[in-house]
């Protein structure tokens, strides 16, 4: 069985493995306690998403192939396959956090949930939505007080000009 992680897309160091022959599904983690985003999602954040589980579908796989290992009896033969197994592991995590290091700038945080050393779920939030999953603004507004002198004898009212926003006649 070929676990190693695939070429994705040019944005990933992983392919999303669900369409693959050999496909664990007991080893493929969800996604915020839901199941995965579709393998042709085109949402940023859900490629994001579908890259991170990949990932970690990967690493649940070395690590079954380690725990397979582990319960042959102890000889030569056994601790090289051990030493095989957790070198490939080391291989996975190193992507992995090349990956989740790639995404972080971006305010993306993947915390997976482990049990019995496989993650089953992974907690995903992006820097880009609020808690309650809505996109935030890529605009911001700034307010600034800038106080400018009228010349004496002019009315505010009379000048050719509109403002709108809050400051003005004591209003915040």
């Amino acid at each position: 069985m070929n676990t190693q992680p695939v070429q994705g897309d040019r944005h990933s160091g992983f392919a999303d493995p669900r369409g693959r022959n050999d496909f664990l599904s007991q080893h493929y983690p969800t996604a915020n306690g839901k199941e995965a985003p579709p393998v042709d999602a085109a949402e940023r954040n859900d490629r994001v998403i579908l890259e991170l589980l990949a990932a970690y579908y990967h690493v649940n796989c070395e690590y079954s192939r380690l725990l397979e290992v582990r319960k042959s009896a102890n000889s030569p033969e056994r601790s090289d396959a051990e030493r095989k197994c957790l070198q490939a592991i080391e291989k996975v995590l190193v992507v992995r956090d090349a990956l989740e290091d790639r995404y972080a700038p971006f305010g993306v945080i993947a915390e997976p949930v482990v049990k019995e050393g496989f993650t089953t779920n992974l907690k995903v939030r992006f820097g880009n939505v609020d808690a309650s999953g809505r996109r935030r603004s890529d605009l911001y507004t700034l307010t600034a007080y800038l106080p400018i002198p009228l010349p004496k004898g002019t009315n505010f009212e009379s000048l050719p000009i509109k403002i709108d926003g809050p400051g003005f006649n004591g209003e915040y």
